[in-house]
């Protein structure tokens, strides 16, 4: 699931999630990227929700989750969602207003430029990957 594209570049997550996005995924999540803030450097990340149909009841409002957002205030660099509901997508664009990062919301059918907007790499994975 997570991916670092360029080594001696910064750290870049990639989540994917199918279906229902509960806490237990939120918690496995948060406890990645607290893994890659210890490790010091840039980070970005990119959260794949174009096959998430349902979003489970405060899946957002777990301890560990809130305690990491908070954390990743400043080592986050790049955020980008791609297929999320327009109330997430809303709220991902207003973070760079708030927040000392870039954020962006993508189309679901925009996967390909949201991996080059996060990665900085111009090279996105191909069709058949997506």
């Amino acid at each position: 699931m997570p991916e670092q594209p360029d080594k001696d570049g910064p750290t870049c997550l990639i989540f994917a999630f199918d279906r229902t996005l509960d806490r237990a995924q939120v918690v496995a999540m948060a406890e990645m990227v607290d893994h890659a803030i210890a490790r010091n450097g840039e980070l970005r990340l990119l959260l794949d929700l174009r096959k998430t149909e349902h979003f489970a009841l405060g899946a957002f409002l777990s301890p560990k989750g809130l305690l990491t957002s908070i954390k990743s205030i400043g080592p986050v660099s790049r955020y980008a969602v791609v297929g999320a509901p327009a109330l997430a997508a809303a709220a991902v664009e207003s973070f760079r207003s708030i927040l000392p990062l870039e954020s962006r919301a993508f189309a679901a059918a925009e996967y390909a430029a949201a991996y080059d907007w996060v990665t900085g790499t111009g090279a996105s994975p191909s069709t058949k990957d997506l």
